[in-house]
C-alpha cells in the first residue's frame, strides 16, 4: 500500500522497424540510454554518449530515435513498469502489507538513484512525460485512498480527506528516500544503512498513522522503540 506500483500507461512510441535485427539495436540503444541516464542524468547526457554506451554509431541513433528526449522517456516509462510488475511475497499482517511494496520502492532508489533522479528531471522538461508521471501519482493516491476508505467503514472518510491523506503518506516516503538516495545525506545514510530499515521506518510510521496503535513488535526490529513511545497523561487543570 506505500508504494506507487500503478500499471504505467505508455507514451506514443517511435516508429519501430520491423526486423527483429532492428529491435535488437533499438533495444541496445534504450539500454545504452539507461546506464548514462543513471550516470549523468538527463540534463548532461548527449547522444555521443549513448552511441558509445551502446557501441554504435551516432547516426545509428537518429535512425531508430528522432531524439534524446524520445528514447528517455521510453527508457523511464519501462522501469516505472519494472517498479510495477516486481512481485510481492504474500502479506502475513497488515503491517506487511505497508512494509513489503515499500521494501520494493526504497530497494529501487538505493539500486537506481540516478533514474529515480531522472524520473524528476524529465517530468519537469517535458510535458508528455509530465502528464504520464501526474497519471500514475494520481492512480497510485487513489488507490491507496480507496484503501483507507475501506479499512475504517465506520469513520465514513469523505475521498477528499483520504486522498489528501495518501498524498501526505506518499510524500513522506518519497521524501526520506530522495533526502537518502538522490541527495545523499550522509548523516542520514549512517542512521538508516539498509533499504529494510528504511521500510521499516516508513512502514511504521505508515502504520501508527493510520491505526492508532503500534505494528505487531514481531515486526520491528530498528523501530522497536516506538513501543515504549507513548503520549504522556494528561495533567489534570488546578482550580
Amino acid at each position: 500500500m506505500a508504494t506507487k506500483t500503478v500499471k504505467t500507461p505508455k507514451l506514443a512510441p517511435a516508429q519501430d522497424p520491423v526486423s527483429q535485427r532492428g529491435q535488437k539495436r533499438r533495444e541496445l540503444i534504450k539500454a545504452g540510454t539507461r546506464v548514462v541516464l543513471e550516470r549523468v542524468g538527463y540534463r548532461a547526457m548527449k547522444v555521443t554518449d549513448v552511441a558509445a554506451e551502446a557501441g554504435i554509431a551516432v547516426g545509428l541513433f537518429y535512425h531508430y530515435f528522432p531524439d534524446l528526449k524520445t528514447a528517455t522517456c521510453e527508457v523511464l516509462s519501462d522501469f516505472l513498469d519494472e517498479l510495477a510488475s516486481t512481485p510481492l511475497p504474500v502479506a502475513k499482517d497488515r503491517f506487511d502489507v505497508i512494509f513489503a511494496p515499500t521494501l520494493v520502492t526504497v530497494t529501487a532508489f538505493e539500486e537506481h538513484p540516478g533514474l529515480m533522479r531522472c524520473l524528476v528531471q524529465v517530468a519537469d522538461e517535458v510535458p508528455e512525460f509530465k502528464a504520464l508521471w501526474n497519471k500514475v501519482s494520481t492512480a497510485w493516491t487513489q488507490r491507496v485512498a480507496s484503501s483507507i476508505q475501506r479499512q475504517f467503514p465506520e469513520a465514513h472518510l469523505s475521498e477528499a480527506f483520504s486522498r489528501s491523506l495518501s498524498y501526505a503518506l506518499g510524500a513522506m516516503v518519497d521524501g526520506l528516500m530522495n533526502e537518502l538516495y538522490v541527495q545523499g545525506n550522509a548523516d542520514a545514510r549512517k542512521l538508516l544503512k539498509t533499504p529494510r530499515e528504511v521500510a521499516e521506518l516508513l512502514a511504521a510510521i505508515w502504520y501508527r498513522v493510520l491505526y492508532l496503535e503500534n505494528p505487531p513488535a514481531r515486526d520491528l526490529h530498528l523501530t522497536a522503540p516506538l513501543i515504549a513511545m507513548k503520549a504522556p497523561a494528561a495533567k489534570s487543570a488546578k482550580a
